[in-house]
């Protein structure tokens, strides 16, 4: 069968389509494959490699959004900071560019010592994705740096709010509360632990978390010990009942549970014994007063948290849990390796629940 010349020319074009597309899905193909093996290449901290894979994937595909972005990665960890920030400005300019752009631009202009110009990169990105909790955790961090503590906090609480299991974000509000709010910063920390409870930054945390139970507390004499309030703490004893987060009742229980310590009776009790004990007797402080008409992130965020977890049963293994970096508390990881049922319990009751 005989075609006319009109007909050849569709069937050689069609050809020529078929050949290109074929040839754009292998290019297409070689530039995702020169993507992965740049990611592998970072995870192994063969920086300067993974540099020339995205290079060679750009050179293919020279608008890879994912390469790009990549690329600028890499540069952040090899302190090319100011080539971080030109690619972030180009691939602000695509709309499909996501919160994880904002925060790279944010991090190499703080790397810059550039931090006022990482805060309005922070807050930028925030207009466009007001749920990213990495976002307001990278700004409470810069405003941290810059002293700028109330935004700071609550930045911070906007963090732990969108992603309540980053446990970053509550180790810095443990820090930033630590000075204003014993019991606000003990919450935080406490959930800290519970999130994060092995490593260095958990056995800096215990460490921290013992200064703050034992806080107002000295031992003056063989069998005499002072109890003294802080201005913080006065400020909350003395301030009005409406007052954010106000824990003036609770701090003084703390206090008291506290100078037990020295007594007679607790003296061959452990740390992990006393700590349940303290915090028992928090909780339950705290089970008292009701929840309902206490303005502030701490009542309304983690006292539910807290009081939900005791009446569920949940209390004693969250502190064998918090302690599993301490040193001097063999028991502890003894308890945690003989019970894995029950820390497994904790968790996915944590992991579900609502907050």
């Amino acid at each position: 069968m005989r075609y006319s010349g009109a007909k050849w020319v569709c069937i050689a074009c069609f050809c020529c389509l078929s050949f290109g597309a074929a040839a754009q899905s292998a290019a297409n193909e070689d530039v995702k494959a020169l993507i992965r093996q740049g990611v592998v290449l970072h995870d192994a901290g063969k920086y300067d490699e993974a540099v020339l894979r995205y290079k060679q994937a750009l050179k293919l595909e020279p608008d890879n959004a994912t390469a790009q972005y990549e690329l600028a990665m890499t540069y952040g960890n090899l302190g090319r900071h100011e080539e971080v920030v030109e690619i972030c400005k180009k691939l602000l300019k695509n709309e499909g560019a996501n919160d994880n752009v904002y925060i790279t631009y944010g991090t190499a202009l703080d790397d810059l010592k550039k931090p006022q110009e990482a805060i309005r990169i922070y807050q930028a990105g925030l207009k466009k994705f007001p749920e990213s909790g990495l976002l307001y955790y990278n700004l409470g961090v810069t405003q941290a740096s810059q002293q700028r503590y109330d935004e700071a906090i609550g930045s911070m609480q906007q963090a732990a709010r969108k992603n309540p299991r980053h446990a970053s974000a509550h180790r810095m509000l443990a820090l930033l509360m630590a000075q204003q709010n014993r019991v606000a910063s003990v919450f935080s920390l406490v959930r800290f632990l519970q999130l994060e409870p092995q490593g260095k930054r958990a056995a800096g945390g215990l460490e921290m978390l013992d200064k703050l139970m034992g806080k107002g507390v000295t031992k003056t004499g063989e069998n005499a010990v002072t109890l003294s309030m802080t201005p913080a703490m006065l400020k909350q004893v003395n301030g009005k009942k409406n007052q954010p987060d106000n824990f003036g009742r609770a701090d003084m229980l703390l206090t008291m549970d506290s100078a037990l310590d020295y007594d007679e009776k607790n003296k061959d009790k452990s740390t992990t014994e006393r700590l349940s004990e303290k915090l028992t007797s928090l909780f339950e402080g705290l089970e008292e007063q009701k929840l309902e008409g206490h303005p502030g992130f701490a009542w309304n965020y983690y006292v539910p948290y807290f009081l939900t977890l005791k009446k569920a049963g949940y209390l004693p293994t969250l502190v064998h849990l918090i302690q599993a970096a301490r040193p001097d508390a063999p028991e502890c990881q003894q308890w945690l390796e003989q019970h894995p049922s029950e820390v497994k319990e904790l968790q996915e009751w944590a992991a579900a629940y609502n907050w």
